[in-house]
């Protein structure tokens, strides 16, 4: 009998130790033996990949697959299917779904209908809006948990009231909560209020439409964002938890999250793809419209924003996924603030990654450390994946990094049928995904089939071997 069952044979591999010119050998769903290119191994099957690079599988701690509840947007088959094409083998999805995800029954009941869907390894950061309930939400399977600081202004979604938490009593309540599970608590930050003051004065000077509601958020130079990342930081101070902030992209807000990284606080940070490529340039919001919301990154705070990325202060880059209708967001090129905001991007930010890498912008190691070993220490499987080692659950991704190809959404999975990054040009592209072992994409083919990801829960974590 064959030694083992995969060797996958590599010039450029990607590991943490640096890059290894040799073979990776899975035996089951493990890594079983990362060898040297001249030693003789013996498997059932070779993928030779020549000099393409091979990383380990991104692993997304953001994305929003709408299900259950609005399944006419996306479901979690159609995410997953996304996630793979797009080399991220494991996703962590939000709880602004129908129902919430804000007790321990309907989270059981949401990591079942997962379950029977998924195509890659996933898991679920539960809605901690609700402090007597977040114990038993950790023991039912939460990953993490997140918050919202806002509830939308002129409609219910997609950020509801069953998920947010604006008094800042019932929060540091929260962090207190969350705290005693030992998880992460991702906050979406925002002032309510000082967010009413400046939507009305941003309808008042320019009107409903995509451009006002852009303008809004960064009314007061970002007061909206730092005040709300202000507070958090000091609830987390004053209570210890393990906090995440979300949408790090203004000057003051990322000086804040330095200085708590500084003092060894228990503080990581997050940027997301439509903020790096998209809505960092006007031109992209007043070409796209409402297709580019998402919120606006001015050209004052973009400097920071990918210094941030390139010097660590940003730990994770999250897709934040968030699929809706092309007729939900027609609504937006006159009344911004009824439309929904969001858009799909978890099978193009590898590619635009890449396509920075190939720029010289951002190293390889640096993608593969944001992507995938920074977010598998949030989540807590920091010895199950996230990188190449001996032990690792073999989830792999093939990258082809000469690829050059003009994004199209109609070469995407997406069931909405439209993406932010539309004829963006690239270069670089995962051209094979390895999940546990077994290839479930193959140049952009997903052959994984429903329900055959894994559902991961803190029960479920294993030590590094």
């Amino acid at each position: 009998m064959a030694e083992f069952d995969l060797v996958v044979r590599s010039s450029d591999i990607v590991t943490p130790s640096g890059r290894f010119d040799g073979q990776i050998a899975i035996s089951g769903e493990r890594i079983a033996a990362i060898a040297s290119a001249d030693t003789a191994l013996d498997a059932r099957d070779t993928i030779d990949a020549g000099d393409k690079p091979v990383i380990p599988g991104l692993i997304d701690t953001h994305c929003h697959f709408r299900d259950p509840g609005y399944t006419h947007k996306e479901d979690y088959y159609h995410g997953t299917v996304a996630a793979a094409a797009g080399g991220v083998t494991t996703v962590f999805d939000m709880p602004n779904v129908d129902p919430p995800t804000t007790t321990a029954d309907r989270l059981k009941a949401h990591l079942e209908n997962a379950q029977s869907k998924a195509v890659v390894d996933f898991g679920h950061n539960a809605s901690g809006v609700v402090p007597e309930n977040i114990a038993d939400l950790a023991e039912a399977g939460a990953t993490a948990f997140k918050v919202w600081m806002m509830q939308d202004i002129g409609r219910d979604y997609p950020h509801p009231p069953g998920t947010s938490v604006t008094n800042h009593a019932v929060l540091y309540r929260v962090f207190e909560a969350v705290a005693e599970t030992g998880l992460p608590l991702y906050i979406h930050p925002h002032d309510q209020e000082l967010y009413d003051l400046f939507v009305g004065r941003s309808r008042e000077q320019w009107g409903t439409d995509f451009r006002s509601y852009a303008r809004a958020l960064r009314g007061g130079d970002g007061v909206v964002l730092n005040a709300a990342i202000a507070t958090i930081l000091e609830f987390q101070r004053s209570v210890g938890t393990r906090l995440h902030v979300l949408h790090l992209s203004t000057r003051a807000g990322i000086d804040m999250v330095r200085q708590a990284k500084q003092q060894g606080r228990t503080v990581t940070a997050e940027a997301n793809p439509f903020a790096m490529f998209v809505t960092n340039d006007w031109a992209n919001i007043e070409r796209r419209g409402p297709y580019s919301l998402g919120f606006w990154v001015p050209e004052n705070d973009n400097p920071s924003m990918w210094q941030a990325i390139v010097d660590g202060t940003i730990d994770v880059v999250g897709s934040d996924h968030g699929p809706h209708t092309k007729e939900e967001k027609e609504v937006g090129w006159t009344d911004m603030y009824t439309a929904p905001g969001g858009s799909p991007f978890i099978e193009q930010y590898l590619r635009l990654l890449l396509t920075e890498v190939n720029k010289g912008r951002l190293t390889l190691e640096r993608v593969v450390e944001m992507c995938s070993a920074n977010p598998a220490r949030l989540t807590g499987y920091d010895g199950q994946k996230g990188a190449v080692k001996v032990g690792n659950d073999a989830d792999l991704v093939i990258l082809d990094m000469d690829h050059e190809e003009v994004l199209q959404a109609d070469h995407s999975h997406y069931r909405c049928g439209w993406m932010p990054s539309e004829d963006f040009p690239s270069k670089g592209r995962p051209v094979t995904t390895i999940l546990r072992g077994k290839v479930i994409m193959q140049n952009g083919d997903v052959t994984a089939e429903a329900g055959s990801g894994r559902l991961l829960t803190p029960a479920t974590r294993r030590s590094a071997v």
